[in-house]
């Protein structure tokens, strides 16, 4: 249940940008473009450092919505466990080097430097790579505080959804229900 009397009855994030399309359509849009854009990483990549980003910031609905995209992208179960469990050890030395840089800017980004982004070149990232990694780290901060701050719980149902339309069309929906329609 939200926390504002306006959005009692919100079952997920997409409530929250449907109650105000023309604010949070930018965000969504960089959301699609960080998460669905081309990068060496892919989206089932992607998708597990949204989880564990929202895991370090202990946003259960994002633990639970982005478990089910991995889930249907047919993800490892035992990762993806590992992952809600803030654990990266079945990871390869490669990723866990992109998951050390993901723990640090979310949980001390005042203490990144260029040693931080070093060594995950060294494991042979790009630096486009890290780019990318940085904009889905940050676009999930922002998404974690902002369903925290709303109250938003989610539920089995609205995971499973979310998760399926995620992982077969990426974000493009949420775009396209937040675009004012055309009038022909």
């Amino acid at each position: 249940m939200s926390f504002l009397t306006y959005s009692r009855n919100f079952q997920g994030v997409g409530d929250i940008f449907m109650r105000d399309p023309v604010r949070y359509l930018p965000f969504v849009q960089l959301l699609d473009n960080v998460m669905s854009t081309e990068s060496e990483l892919s989206k089932a990549q992607r998708e597990m450092i949204a989880l564990y980003t929202s895991r370090l910031n202990d946003c259960h609905y994002c633990v639970d919505s982005h478990s089910c995209v991995l889930a249907e992208l047919e993800t490892d179960e035992a990762l993806v466990a590992s992952l809600v469990n803030s654990s990266t050890e079945p990871l390869d030395d490669n990723l866990r080097a992109v998951f050390t840089l993901v723990r640090k800017l979310t949980l001390e980004p005042d203490h990144i430097g260029e040693a931080d982004i070093d060594a995950v070149r060294s494991a042979g990232w790009l630096d486009q790579t890290i780019e990318d990694v940085i904009g889905v780290v940050a676009t999930f901060a922002f998404l974690n505080r902002l369903v925290d701050g709303f109250g938003i719980a989610g539920s089995k149902e609205h995971f499973q959804q979310v998760g399926g339309m995620v992982s077969q069309q990426g974000y493009q929906p949420l775009i396209n229900m937040l675009q004012p329609k055309k009038i022909s």
